[in-house]
């Protein structure tokens, strides 16, 4: 990741408790009041990035390792109005508690690649909460790099110089990596490939999420184009008279062609007028959906005040073209016989419905299968229980210093049992990686934890070889990965010597769903040591999952009042993997529902022009002895045919669309019939009460009443 000039630094997520999966550490202020998010990052951190101040000096940061800058957010909640400036937080890390100078206020980083932090450390700190980190952090894996560089400096012509210095210098690069990616600072944000960030301190975009939203946005924008040409098309049979009248009186025809592109440009002003305010107060919901910061009126300048301006022109002009050309070449003679609202009857209408409700059956279809896959991964069998289980991150101490708290945990009648391990197999735990005898290197997760634990997560096991000792035992994957068969009851390492494997365990996952499978290293420690100081505590609870929740805070808090409660459901978490996914999903919603309104609408507006268009004809067969019933089913027929040409053009398109969509998955359901017939069945009972109403009131009307009048 490059940047401008040379210093090099790094940023550390908030501080782990695993060289892999971070989990968030806790900042306490002097008052006791608990926080979270925080961030470790060099000395030079303020001399790359311009982050703006609101008070402090940059130039106190760097004086030494117990400096710490803290949000504006952050600084008005804990200290009111009293200057922060000078005074000592304490940072929680594992019991530990270490007192930090505040030296400065941030503003918030807005929308930038870095999640803005609550409270910003110098990465000084971890070479103290962690042993494995030395001065040259060269166990640093849960770090971000960034190097600076002369202007025109190209990074990428000293490769290999760069891969041989981290080679040097970084134990991984001399046994498993052989490459280094050098990132374009730029390029960060919508980074494709290899974008997984495990310090959490990195916001990534996805351009196909954009791409999916920006064509959505124009197809309803193509939709309302196309409605208003169709309906002001056919409504020039209405205003044929004004248009003849204007011309007599001694208009031109570039004048009417000026008037009709007036009308649909004043139009497009107001709904442009309309759609910022309507998006203004939309948009914190959009800022969640998007994850990005969204404000239009925040957004207002020169520039875009222009670009809208000449966006409005632009679509105002499109949309009034067609019948702005037409109207003016309307002759008086035309309007005497009546030949002009023939003429105008069946121009677009047809082509505009079959289209629309096409995309409809498309998005409804997309919509059904991205919620069906969304719902299958989070719903698969991962091999383990995840179901009714809140997952504690340890703040509080040793097994022994817990031990009253887990024993008032266990008395709650909404608590089954409750366990202590070191992570959850869903987001990694401790990585190990061993190099073994012939030279291959082999990583390894640790699943660790007491006996409740392992009942909690219901891991099963396969073969006990009844090593009297407690010995780490293997899941069925990791003797694939060794190399050996599942007979063997050892590993012979080059650096660790011989490994005793205890037994088997039957293969679980580890890591989230489409991830690859891991080796695991498995202990069960039986009871819990006292001095062991487990990284999260594994409740199972039964009822009322925010009921319990709230439960074990209080009694969390009965007995650490002073630490700061932080747990989630197991659930909720498998839901959070699949986030993307389930942003998809609300997109393709949103703007399902929405094309259906749209196509609704020009249905409905269409239905009731061609209606007005046929009473005559429907009058004439009513006087000759054609029934009330079989009118309205020809009126019906009429428009449900174009639903029908709809269904057969939108149908092999959705099925393509979305059978390519499901094989970026490894793990998917099958397009099964019924979620077509499902969205034609949706289709069509839009169209049917779009078209119902206006088709009922001609086909009552008086024939009478109808001839007299035409």
């Amino acid at each position: 990741m490059l940047s401008k000039r040379t210093p090099t630094g790094f940023l550390s997520s908030r501080t782990s408790k695993t060289s892999t999966w971070p989990t968030g550490s806790t900042s306490t202020c002097a008052t006791g009041s608990p926080n979270g998010n925080t961030i470790a990052v060099d000395s030079c951190f303020f001399e790359m990035f311009s982050y703006d101040l609101v008070k402090g000096s940059k130039a106190d940061w760097k004086i030494s390792g117990d400096r710490c800058m803290v949000s504006e957010a952050f600084a008005n909640a804990h200290f009111g109005d009293k200057d922060p400036i000078g005074r000592q937080i304490t940072y929680e890390h594992e019991g530990d508690d270490f007192p930090l100078t505040v030296c400065g206020i941030f503003k918030d980083f807005g929308n930038s690649i870095l999640k803005t932090p609550e409270v910003l450390l110098r990465g000084d700190i971890l070479t103290k909460t962690n042993s494995s980190h030395d001065e040259r952090m060269s166990n640093a894996g849960a770090g971000v790099t960034f190097v600076m560089t002369y202007p025109g400096a190209d990074l990428n012509a000293r490769h290999d110089d760069i891969l041989a210095w981290c080679e040097e210098n970084f134990w991984i690069y001399k046994k498993e990596y052989d490459d280094v990616r050098i990132i374009p600072l730029r390029d960060v944000y919508f980074l494709k490939d290899g974008s997984t960030d495990w310090t959490n301190t990195i916001s990534h975009g996805n351009r196909s999420f954009v791409n999916l939203l920006l064509a959505m946005c124009l197809m309803l924008l193509a939709f309302a184009i196309l409605n208003y040409v169709n309906l002001s098309t056919a409504l020039i049979g209405f205003r044929a008279k004004e248009m003849a009248t204007r011309r007599l009186v001694g208009a031109t025809k570039a004048g009417i062609f000026l008037k009709m592109i007036g009308e649909s440009t004043l139009l497009c002003a107001v709904a442009m007028g309309l759609a910022i305010l309507l998006a203004e107060a939309l948009a914190p919901k959009a800022s969640e959906i998007l994850r990005y910061q969204v404000s239009v009126l925040g957004a207002v300048n020169v520039t875009n005040v222009l670009i809208a301006v000449g966006f409005v022109l632009v679509l105002g002009f499109v949309s009034g073209l067609v019948p702005a050309l037409m109207i003016q070449k309307v002759q008086p003679i035309e309007i005497v016989r009546g030949s002009l609202r023939l003429k105008t009857k069946t121009v677009y209408g047809p082509v505009i419905i079959v289209v629309q409700n096409a995309v409809a059956v498309v998005m409804l279809v997309a919509a059904l299968t991205i919620y069906l896959q969304t719902q299958y991964m989070i719903n698969y069998d991962l091999g383990y229980n995840t179901k009714d289980i809140l997952v504690m991150d340890n703040a509080y101490g040793t097994s022994g210093e817990m031990k009253a708290m887990l024993d008032a945990y266990r008395a709650e009648p909404m608590v089954e049992d409750v366990g202590q391990g070191d992570g959850t197999p869903l987001l990694g735990t401790n990585n190990w990686t061993v190099e073994l005898e012939n030279g291959e290197w082999v990583s390894f997760q640790q699943i660790q934890g007491d006996q409740h634990y392992f009942d909690i997560l219901g891991l099963r096991v396969k073969q006990d070889n009844h090593i009297p000792t407690k010995e780490y035992w293997l899941n069925e994957y990791a003797f694939k990965q060794i190399g050996i068969e599942e007979t063997a009851t050892e590993i012979h390492s080059a650096g660790n010597g011989t490994l005793l494997i205890g037994g088997i365990y039957y293969d679980f996952k580890i890591r989230p769903l489409e991830w690859d499978q891991s080796a695991a290293l498995i202990l069960n420690r039986g009871e819990n040591p006292d001095d062991d100081y487990p990284w999260n505590l594994l409740v199972k609870v039964t009822g009322d999952h925010k009921e319990a929740y709230n439960r074990l805070e209080q009694v969390t808090k009965e007995f650490f009042p002073d630490k700061m409660f932080q747990a989630y459901y197991l659930e909720d978490q498998i839901k959070g993997v699949f986030g993307n996914e389930s942003r998809t999903l609300r997109i393709v919603l949103i703007f399902t529902l929405l094309s259906m309104l749209v196509s609704a609408l020009g249905l409905f507006a269409m239905s009731s022009y061609y209606m007005q268009q046929e009473r005559r004809a429907v009058a004439v067969k009513k006087v000759f002895g054609a029934d009330y019933g079989g009118v309205l089913r020809e009126l019906v027929l009429s428009f449900m045919k174009l639903v029908g040409i709809a269904f057969v053009v939108g149908i092999p398109m959705a099925w393509l669309v979305m059978r390519r969509w499901l094989e970026d998955y490894t793990h998917r359901i099958a397009l099964s019939w019924w979620i077509f017939a499902l969205a034609v069945l949706a289709v069509v009972l839009m169209a049917f009460l779009s078209v119902i109403w206006q088709s009922i009131k001609t086909a009552r009307a008086n024939p009478a009443t109808v001839l007299k009048k035409e």
